[in-house]
């Protein structure tokens, strides 16, 4: 459905072109797109001149001669077409006015959403449909901001509230999600839980979001466009809406796609956080530091305890997964077969694009599974090792980064019958995480076991 910078658009595209023309005559194909009289329509638009446009949220106000004001509602793919030639109608015309001049405007509208009501200049903002409007975001001030306050302030997600158009008008799906995610505020975030902070950020990120849509002519989505052979760039800018598995520019995480009473919503887990999923505690570290040391005393302690090398060992073993990265690294790779895993392994290390090619398809699987177990249990632990590379911190109330000096690394890793990895290792100083993430909590594991364990302990139970 258009929003409030495509129908801006389309304001600017017909007002100079019937400015001053002159009904002459109307024809109406679709009677439904006619929330007036018809009769009354017709006979009241007759020999009536166009004296401009103008606009309100989603709503076109096509202001005429003797008083009267024309509301048309786009809906989802409504559109006028101005028309010089003998080319009036073509299949998706709903309505036709034809102009003194020999020209004329049609209503071209696939879908058949599309509404228009004849109204009043007196009357015509009085109406339920117009009356019951909320601000646009570009009239909150600090005069009115409270009465945004009270209207957020809901038990209802904070996507569904953008799409209130009793609260802000002229904000739809694209600019929802454009607008939560440069605010970095999940979707699924409930209006009573954002303090007045977040709404004033939601409100200007809105206002940047619509101006610069504006100015590039709104977005050209599926198949709305503004005018005939007139298409808006705003869908070059767009960071987040319909980019479901792309990654974030951000920070890298893959986009995630959800639906909230049926309208698609996009955004990055890792950047608009959904609180309600940090339950889970992740071990992650350099190899050799004791995650799964610490893993396994988790589990003695009663925790709900995974691997995610071992889920993505499982992974492996799946045949369409086989076969997908067959096709990926272009010969037929065979999970349970040492030298197909060692030949696979070799073309990855001489060639870095397939191996992220395998790791953007496995890592999208894994955390699914991943997300399925943490929302369905409680004290769940999960060690793994490249849980930043990966960006799965968004799932974590605490993440535990195990260290350990060069010695012990080795010591552990020679334990281990790991002594190959020797030249491979990564010590903590190279070890990459965000140091600002407050859920990162960094355990030194370079005395006793029982040194080890009690720092594990005294952490679990930190709020």
């Amino acid at each position: 459905m258009p929003e409030l910078p495509e129908v801006e658009t389309v304001k600017n595209i017909i007002e100079p072109l019937i400015k001053n023309k002159t009904i002459s005559s109307i024809e109406i194909f679709y009677n439904n797109l006619i929330k007036s009289n018809i009769d009354d329509f017709k006979n009241n638009l007759l020999n009536q001149t166009f004296l401009n446009v103008t606009r309100y949220g989603k709503y076109l106000f096509l202001h005429l001669t003797n008083n009267l004001v024309l509301i048309v509602h786009l809906r989802m793919e409504g559109k006028f077409r101005y028309v010089e030639n003998d080319n009036f109608r073509i299949k998706s015309t709903s309505l036709i006015f034809y102009f003194k001049d020999g020209t004329g405007l049609a209503f071209d509208d696939t879908r058949k959403f599309g509404i228009m009501y004849l109204s009043t200049e007196d009357k015509f903002k009085e109406l339920e449909m117009i009356k019951k409007l909320g601000y646009e975001p570009f009239d909150v001030n600090s005069n009115n901001i409270n009465d945004i306050y009270k209207k957020f302030n809901k038990k209802k997600p904070i996507k569904l509230l953008l799409l209130d158009q009793t609260i802000l008008t002229g904000i739809g799906n694209i600019y929802a999600d454009e607008t939560l995610y440069l605010s970095k505020i999940n979707p699924l975030t409930l209006g009573s839980e954002l303090n007045n902070e977040d709404i004033n950020q939601i409100v200007e990120n809105s206002k940047k979001i619509l101006r610069k849509a504006i100015n590039l002519g709104g977005s050209t989505i599926h198949s709305f466009h503004p005018g005939v052979g007139i298409d808006g760039k705003f869908q070059e800018s767009l960071l987040c809406y319909g980019k479901e598995g792309e990654k974030c520019p951000r920070c890298q995480t893959r986009f995630h796609k959800i639906f909230l009473n049926k309208r698609g919503t996009t955004f990055c887990p890792n950047c608009q956080i959904n609180h309600e999923l940090q339950k889970a505690i992740g071990i992650t570290g350099p190899i050799g530091s004791g995650k799964s040391t610490a893993l396994k005393y988790l589990e003695e302690l009663g925790y709900l305890t995974f691997s995610a090398d071992e889920m993505v060992h499982e992974l492996y073993n799946e045949t369409y997964i086989q076969n997908k990265i067959s096709k990926i690294l272009k010969f037929k790779f065979v999970y349970s077969d040492k030298n197909s895993r060692n030949y696979a392994r070799k073309i990855m290390i001489e060639n870095p694009t397939l191996k992220t090619q395998v790791e953007d398809y496995i890592y999208p699987l894994l955390e699914d599974k991943m997300l399925n177990i943490i929302k369905n249990n409680e004290n769940v632990v999960f060690e793994v090792p490249l849980l930043f590379k990966a960006h799965f911190e968004y799932m974590f109330k605490k993440i535990f980064v195990i260290i350990v000096n060069k010695d012990k690394q080795i010591s552990n890793l020679n334990s281990r019958n790991h002594a190959n990895d020797l030249n491979s290792i990564k010590i903590n100083s190279d070890f990459n995480y965000n140091k600002d993430n407050k859920n990162i909590i960094i355990i030194e594991n370079n005395s006793s076991l029982a040194d080890f364990f009690e720092k594990i302990q005294e952490n679990i139970n930190k709020d």
